[in-house]
């Protein structure tokens, strides 16, 4: 008899204990802020079309830079945007490219590409006045001399 009501105190503790914990951790996971830190952006992946970029140089066409960009963007915020950031991405790097006076078009393994992901990012984010492109993707990024192309 002892034994039985020692087993049935033991079983309401048990309950009561874990019910209090359960109720505890509850109330501290709805306490718990929820700021920009906390919260998951929703990313899209949008591949570009292949841009030819001329170089130029002594007066001449010497050849092509061959890119194409790949970005993800804030499928949140671009619903906000009138217009579509695809344009403005291709912009920037053709600027950025065409722009480069240190660019050595014929040695592009010396390009640093991690500066140029940043440019484009942050070029874009400061003509849209928002920070819609969270990455830069560079798939492909090559030269062409005009000697090379057939005509």
């Amino acid at each position: 008899m002892m034994l039985r009501l020692a087993a049935g105190l033991w079983i309401c503790l048990v309950a009561l204990a874990s019910s209090y914990g359960m109720t505890m951790w509850k109330v501290r996971q709805s306490t718990m802020p929820t700021g920009p830190a906390h919260e998951s952006r929703v990313a899209e992946l949008r591949k570009l079309k292949v841009i030819n970029v001329p170089m130029i140089s002594n007066g001449a066409v010497q050849g092509y830079v061959v890119t194409q960009i790949s970005y993800t963007l804030d499928a949140e915020m671009a619903k906000k945007l009138s217009i579509s950031p695809d344009s403005f991405v291709l912009d920037e790097a053709f600027r950025l490219i065409y722009s480069d006076e240190k660019l050595d078009f014929r040695h592009l393994d010396r390009f640093n590409l991690a500066q140029f992901r940043a440019s484009i990012r942050e070029g874009v984010k400061g003509r849209l006045q928002a920070d819609v492109v969270l990455d830069v993707l560079v798939p492909e990024f090559t030269f062409i001399a005009s000697e090379d192309i057939r005509k």
